[in-house]
Parts: structure tokens; sequence; C-alpha cells
């Protein structure tokens, strides 16, 4: 049976991560004194428990963090959440592009990991349902190791989502929305209060829809409640509780390079184009879970947290693809040669999911002299079970790309069933330390005891001891400079083509930065970052299928990142980042992470009359060129330049928006492989929303 790590390997996708992340929560704040009425300036985000599971403003964390909030995802058209992220800088594609799968982010070059509520969602390369924006009041993503606070996680850093709570206000809206690929989706989002002390909350998603392939749909129902009760002004506690299931196969296409970037006039494969088998390529994904999200404080100076969810999934996957590297060549993949058929390969599995999180801690504000700290000292434990059958048949039978036939694929058979379960046990101890106006320190130290049991297979065990140190400057009430050391550990699940398992991933990071709030509505962040991460995982230079783990990955680079949000007014979000990441043994750029990204997204409101406003905006989003190897032949994915746009009526409590993502249909290719294929990027695709608030 192959495992996890072979589930991504086995449809060419490229490398797995994982790690760790955070107790979500941002509320507006500012370092300085301000006026009573702030009604009209909404900023991304100015404290956040995400990097310390303290309130503190971002302007005082030492390390890179940014906020998306819903409004921002719906202004920039985003449908999913790798969408949402793609004006955030060091945030990039995992995939190289649109992946139905999952929402695949690479921060500064690693794969991050997905967290909710604070609790982890994914691990490893899980075949779970996306999560849904529509359920979701913001993302936070934080920059950079987080083990200290988070057990095991990626060198890269942590991307959590938080859901919606319920309010203690009467409110919610109603949409209907209509798009490319007969996309039709409505969605309600219901909040109020059924006393003094509850309040509820229920978001529904209905959505029927086709997709950039053909044969295949995008269709997704879901149901979320929760209820918040709150006895006293010291105690939250909120359950949630959701229902999901999807129906969309995969739809990562991937073509040969003859027939794509390579194409010679007329030979060009269509972007639909279908290489798998109807009825047989499947994607019917069911998400199940019920959180318990509760803060006490037993006084002024001690606050209880604990985070909990359990989870059932079960997903059934199945797909037909092209194995391109077939053939005499990258650039030959026909087989028998002098044909236009190109072997294709079949994976399918049959797997459902159990899992168990829970962080519990405890924060003590106290005083030393002159000093304030704040210690948080905590447990967490989690519990993952995958039980699945799935089959892999490489070079099963052949397609041609240029003229399918359908009808000739044979359902998959599995065989037996395999169970692995994985458990983690992490004790963590963080000082976070104010000298007032001088400066602020964070130190914290964690140890990790992490268990893997696999069908016939020995138990794996592994214990690590991770460390943090940041340090923030109050240079001014409005800038901090600041520098950061933090560590990261992540045991990778699964297990290679050959059979073999990987041992951890062990990472460290030095970072140094300002970040600067000129005024309340605006914040704006420079970093400069040296990130290691050993024992990395690298493609087999003679099977793109097969991982091996063998030295180190090194990444450099420099970020910047501005924020400004004034509601019914201006917005402006920009960012840049350039980075470097080398395997060691090669002297040159790794595949798949590109080293110039930039974007720059606006928004401006117009009032036209008192009832009537308009809202115009635009982004552009910038690629830079990316390089594959495969011994002596390189394949360059050229740099490319996208177009957003938004246009949005407001009409008392009406609101018709439209967007288009990638306006002018620009054809690009976000990442050609050596081995012999490209992924093409996402035609153009416009919405229109027609929204009701109440």
């Amino acid at each position: 049976m192959m495992r996890v790590c072979l589930h991504r390997a086995a449809v060419m996708r490229g490398s797995i991560g994982v790690s760790l992340l955070a107790l979500a929560c941002a509320q507006p704040a500012y370092a300085q004194s301000e006026p009573a009425d702030h009604s009209d300036i909404v900023v991304t985000g100015t404290t956040a428990t995400t990097a310390t599971k303290t309130d503190t403003p971002i302007l005082r964390i030492p390390q890179a963090i940014e906020v998306i909030t819903v409004d921002e995802m719906q202004d920039r058209g985003a449908q999913n959440i790798r969408e949402a992220l793609l004006y955030t800088a060091g945030v990039s594609s995992a995939t190289g592009g649109d992946d139905s799968r999952g929402d695949f982010n690479a921060i500064r070059g690693h794969e991050s990991v997905l967290y909710v509520d604070g609790l982890k969602r994914n691990y490893g390369f899980v075949f779970m349902p996306r999560v849904d924006i529509n359920t979701l009041e913001r993302v936070e993503v934080l920059i950079g190791p987080a083990s200290v606070l988070y057990g095991s996680g990626s060198a890269s850093g942590v991307t959590n989502m938080q859901s919606k709570r319920p309010q203690f206000e009467f409110g919610g809206s109603a949409s209907v929305s209509y798009g490319t690929f007969d996309r039709k989706e409505a969605v309600v989002d219901i909040t109020g209060p059924l006393s003094d002390t509850l309040a509820a909350r229920f978001v529904g998603v209905v959505r029927d829809s086709d997709s950039r392939m053909d044969y295949t749909p995008n269709d997704r129902v879901l149901a979320q409640a929760a209820l918040t009760w709150k006895p006293t002004e010291r105690t939250d506690i909120t359950a949630i509780g959701i229902y999901q299931h999807d129906k969309n196969p995969p739809n990562y296409n991937i073509v040969p390079l003859v027939g794509s970037i390579y194409a010679l006039p007329g030979q060009r494969i269509p972007d639909s184009r279908f290489f798998g088998e109807p009825g047989i390529n499947k994607g019917d994904k069911e998400y199940t879970a019920v959180s318990l999200l509760a803060t006490h404080e037993l006084s002024d100076a001690l606050t209880f947290r604990s985070s909990n969810r359990y989870t059932w999934a079960n997903t059934q996957q199945a797909e037909y693809y092209l194995a391109t590297y077939f053939g005499s060549g990258p650039l030959d993949p026909f087989f028998p040669a002098g044909t236009t058929r190109v072997p294709r390969n079949l994976y399918a599995i049959d797997v459902k999911y159990n899992v168990f999180n829970t962080d519990n801690s405890l924060l003590f504000k106290f005083d030393t002299g002159s000093i304030s700290h704040q210690l948080v000292a905590g447990v967490d434990y989690s519990y993952f079970k995958n039980a699945y059958q799935q089959v892999f048949i490489g070079g099963i039978d052949t397609i041609d790309v240029y003229n399918p036939v359908y009808g000739t694929g044979i359902t998959p058979v599995f065989g037996g069933t395999t169970t692995e379960v994985l458990k983690q046990t992490g004790f963590y101890v963080q000082d976070q330390i104010d000298f007032g106006e001088i400066a602020s320190l964070v130190v914290g130290v964690r140890h990790d005891r992490y268990r893997r049991k696999e069908t016939a297979k020995p138990l794996e065990a592994t214990n690590k001891t991770t460390k943090r140190a940041g340090l923030t400057i109050n240079a001014t009430p409005t800038l901090a400079p600041y520098i950061s050391y933090a560590e990261s550990f992540l045991p990778i699940v699964g297990q290679n083509q050959l059979g073999l398992t990987y041992v951890p991933l062990v990472g460290k990071q030095k970072e140094i930065g300002v970040k600067w709030q000129p005024l309340r509505s605006t914040m704006l962040r420079v970093s400069l970052y040296d990130l290691e991460e050993n024992n990395a995982l690298r493609t087999d230079p003679l099977n793109p299928f097969l991982q091996t783990q063998t030295g180190t990955k090194k990444s450099r680079g420099v970020e910047f990142q501005a924020n400004h949000n004034l509601q019914d007014d201006l917005s402006l979000v920009a960012s840049f980042s350039y980075a470097t990441a080398e395997l060691s043994g090669e002297n040159f750029q790794t595949a798949g992470i590109p080293k110039y990204t930039a974007s720059f997204f606006g928004t401006k409101t117009v009032e036209l009359t008192s009832d009537v406003k308009l809202r115009l905006g635009g982004g552009v989003r910038y690629q830079g060129k990316q390089t594959s190897r495969s011994g002596a032949f390189i394949v360059t994915s050229p740099s490319y330049t996208l177009v957003d746009a938004l246009a949005a009526f407001d009409y008392k409590a009406w609101t018709l928006q439209f967007n288009a993502v990638n306006l002018f249909d620009e054809r690009y290719y976000p990442g050609c492989s050596a081995f012999g294929s490209c992924a093409n990027g996402e035609p153009r695709t416009v919405q229109g929303t027609l929204t009701y608030r109440f």
C-alpha cells in the first residue's frame, strides 16, 4: 500500500508539507491613544493571538503576520483560500495553480499546513474538502516557524482560518451568484441572540458548477451552525458544527510540454481537455466536525483557554491522468513513438478519517517591578487516524491527447485496508516580557512526543524540543524594528514509492524586520529572513513520482507588505518578495519557487447619492520565471502578470457585485516540469453576485 506521501507523488503534485499553527483571533487595536469612534476604520488586523497566544498588537510581535478579512476576500473575487492569499507577500501556490484536492499554499518556499480556529485540519496530503470562505471571518498567516506554540510544523509558517462566530446583535445576509463555468451558488448567513447569554449563527451554501476541465463538476452542499454562551463577562463558550459534501474530481490539469509551452502552431492542447474517464474520475467528499472553544478568566491575572474539535470525513476519489514522463523523453511523451497517444496512470483511494484535536493553556499576567509578563503554559494533543484502500497503476493505457476517445477505462479494484494512527502530545511554555516604552521580548520552549503506527509496521517514535526568541524595539509609538529566531519540527507522514519512511524535517529561521503603523488604518512591514530546513525532500532525478530525502534546503529573502483600509473610502494592499531557495549540492533555484513576486490591489468607494454607492477596484499580480531541471534538460516557466477587477453597486441593503479574475484572459503557465509537463494557468473567470443584508 502506498502512503500519504505517495498519494501526492502518484499524481505529480509537488512536495508534502505539514505545519502547525495558531489560535485565531484578531481584534482592532492600536498602539497609541485613539479617539473614541473608529467605526469608519477597518485595519487588516492590528492585534492577533496567532503568534503568541496572547492579545498583542501586531506592531509589537517580532514575527511577520498578515491577516485577510472576509471583506477583502470578497473584493478580490476569491473563491477559495488559495485565491484569498494571492496578494500576501511570501505566499505562493504549492502546486503551481488551482487544485480541487486542497488549498496548498507555500510560504517562503515551504508548504503551509492549514488550521481552523487554532486547531490543525490537514495532516500531510489528506483528501478532505476545501474550506469554504463563506464560513470564515478571516485568515491569519503566521510567516516563519511556529513549532514552539503549535508543535510539528514546517519552517515556512502556518495558515489559520477563523470561523464565523455568533453575534449578540441580529443580522445576516443572503446572496445568489452566477459566473464562469456555469457556476451557480446560493449563500445564507444569519446570526442573533437567543437570550441575554446565548447567541446563534447559521451559514448555508449550495453550489452547482462545472469547472475548467470538461466532465468535472464542482458542486457543494454545506451547513455550519454555531452557539455562543456567555453566562458572565469572564466566560465565553462557543460550539460549532459543520457538515460539508463536495463533488469535485481532481481538476489539476497537466499537459505535455509539446502540447503547451512548446506547442507548434495548431498543436496546443485546449485548457479544458479532459484526459480522464467520465464515470470513473470522481471526488466525492463528506466532512463533519464539531468544535468546542472556551475562554474563562479565573481572575484579572489568570485566564484558561481550551480549543477542541472532533472530525469525521470520508473521501472516494479516482482519476485517470497523463503520465507524461513515458515515451523517449520529456519532449516526446508519445507511445508508441510517432503517434499522438500518451500513457495514462490510474490512482484511486477510498479513505475514512477520524481526528481529535485539543489545545489547553493558562495565561498568567504578572509584574516584576516595572516589567510586565504574560506567561503562557499549555499542553496540546492530536489524534489522527485514517483507514484507506487505494490502487495505483502506472501506464495502464494510452489516450490520444488531440482526439480523445473515452470509455476504455476500468473501474478501480481495491485491495486490503491499511490503517494509520498518529498521536502527538506537546508541552509548551512562553514568556512575553514587556519593558514598557523601551522594548518587548518573547522567549519560549516546547517538547513534543510523536508516535505513528501503521498496519503491519513497527511503531515509530520521535521526541523533539524546539525554541524561539524574539525582540521588538519600541523606537517610536508607531515604529517597531524586530529580530527573531525560531525552530521547526515536522514529522513526515507516509512512505515513498520504495516503501521507505522519512525522518522528520528540522528547521530554523533568523529574521529581522521593521513594522510601521503611521495611522490606525495603515500597516507596513519589511522583513529579511534566513531559513534552513534539514533532511529536505527532493524529487528523484530519474523518477518524478519518487521523493527522496537528503541534505538541506536554504531559503533567503526580503518581503514588503503594506495595508491601508478605510471603510467606505480607500483600501490598498501592496506586496513584494524576493526569495532564493536552493537544495544542498545544487547551485540553482529550486523548482516551483519564483525568485520575484509582486502584487497591488486597491478599491475606492464613491457616494453617488445618499442611497447609492459605487465601489471600483482592481489588482495586478506578477510572478517571476521558474525553472525545472532533469539532468541537462531545463524548462523555464515564463514570468507573467495578471489583472483582476471589481465593480460593485450598493443600494440601501442591496449589493450587486461583479468580479473578474485574470481579466484579460492571459495565457500563462504557473509551473512546468522538466519531466515533461506543464500546468495550465486559470482562464478568465467572471462572477456576478447579488446580496441582501439585514
